[in-house]
């Protein structure tokens, strides 16, 4: 888990301005230099580097990626997928979770409160596709009960940025 920027008392710290500024920079454009980094938050190169090395360091910044189009590389069907489990004793919930990670259409999983108890975001190349993943992945993750599932007609709100 990210340790983020701590203060004496070792609970996250506020962010500086300066540390925002090179955080919605990164957002708006993982590829800016440093020196275009200390442009926007006003500050050296050298104490920017700094800061952007402690932000990196505290977990702050966990990693550096690139967004792919989905269809640009034959996944035109994305997919939301609600699942419930029979029970959820630790062990299962953790046989459940393994298990999912190592499926790679699965883009994201997220455990929720409520019903259903995970939702899952996938991307295939079409519906039959969807098809193979239900038969050869989905149906036999450990635990299962009930799964249910949407297709995504258009994405509306797409934001890797976050809002602060």
């Amino acid at each position: 888990m990210a340790k983020g920027i701590k203060n004496r008392n070792n609970s996250p710290a506020p962010l500086e301005p300066s540390d925002r500024a090179i955080l919605r920079e990164l957002l708006r454009n993982g590829r800016a230099t440093n020196a275009e980094l200390a442009a926007v938050a006003d500050m050296s190169e050298s104490a920017c580097f700094r800061r952007l090395k402690k932000l990196e360091e505290s977990g702050v910044i966990e990693n550096y990626t690139v967004r792919i189009k989905p269809s640009a590389v034959g996944l035109n069907l994305t997919a939301i997928i609600s699942i419930g489990l029979a029970n959820q004793s630790d062990d299962e919930v953790m046989k459940f979770e393994k298990a999912v990670a190592k499926i790679p259409e699965v883009l994201e999983c997220h455990l929720l409160t409520g019903t259903p108890d995970y939702l899952l975001r996938v991307a295939v190349n079409d519906l039959e596709g969807l098809e193979r993943l239900y038969a050869t992945a989905l149906r036999r993750l450990p635990g299962v009960a009930r799964f249910s599932s949407s297709l995504v007609l258009r994405s509306v709100v797409n934001r890797n940025s976050l809002p602060f």
